[in-house]
């Protein structure tokens, strides 16, 4: 009776392996599939924040208010502008509409990207554009500016910052960020109205912007940059979240 007993316990711990085993790969399934989902996440997380392209937030944010300021709009038209443009521009609802054209790439193509977004020639692109952007405002800048309206740069250097506005997306992402903010201005103030040839003057500043920020790079460096965001994986991503980004509603 007892040896029977054994008998059965036993045929019933072997009858329960089967059932354990699959319990524990499905759990270790699952466990791969949350662990991937994370790095999926930080992944997306990377390539934004290298790309730098959250800082169409700030600009968004910036724009709106001068533009308020300019009006001297009562403090309830204030609200509701920022309201609008927090609900498009803000850096979360941002970051949500840039990852929607990297939702569809593999671990691989992402891995690249981020290579591609972290090699030396791009993190010392974003040094001289972060340094530009602060001294947008100082007498450096603006006697940079001055002189170049009066005495152009070549054609040949025009081409070269023409060519590397168009791999980037430069003018074309501030100009989407621009028009969304002068709609939801215009929404507001009924009787308002952007500058008139705002998209050729903004074009302008951009230009002006990528010479002075450059201007101590040779064209073959700036060239090399173009190439870079030439890049397969990056390239469609900056096509994608451009045409994304004219209907941001």
């Amino acid at each position: 009776m007892i040896r029977r007993l054994f008998s059965v316990i036993g045929l019933l711990t072997l009858a329960t392996l089967p059932a354990l085993s699959w319990a524990n790969s499905t759990a270790a399934a699952q466990q791969n599939g949350l662990q991937h989902d994370v790095e999926h996440e930080q992944q997306l997380a990377r390539v934004i924040e290298l790309s730098g392209l959250t800082g169409l937030s700030l600009q968004a944010r910036h724009l709106a208010q001068r533009e308020l300021n300019k009006q001297q709009a009562a403090l309830g038209f204030q609200y509701q502008v920022a309201g609008r443009v927090t609900q498009l521009w803000s850096p979360v609802q941002l970051t949500e509409r840039l990852k929607q054209p990297l939702q569809s790439l593999t671990q691989q193509q992402l891995q690249q990207l981020i290579k591609t977004l972290n090699s030396q020639v791009m993190r010392q692109a974003r040094s001289k554009e972060n340094a530009a952007v602060a001294g947008q405002d100082s007498a450096e800048f603006l006697a940079y500016v001055e002189k170049l309206r009066a005495q152009p740069p070549s054609v040949g250097r025009l081409k070269t910052i023409s060519d590397l506005d168009q791999a980037m997306h430069f003018s074309d992402l501030i100009l989407q960020t621009r028009a969304s903010v002068y709609a939801q201005l215009q929404a507001v103030l009924k009787n308002w109205q952007p500058p008139a040839n705002w998209q050729t003057q903004l074009q302008a500043e951009a230009q002006e912007f990528l010479l002075y920020t450059y201007r101590r790079t040779p064209n073959d460096g700036i060239a090399a940059l173009t190439r870079a965001y030439q890049q397969p994986a990056l390239k469609a991503w900056l096509q994608a979240s451009s045409t994304l980004l004219k209907d941001p509603s």
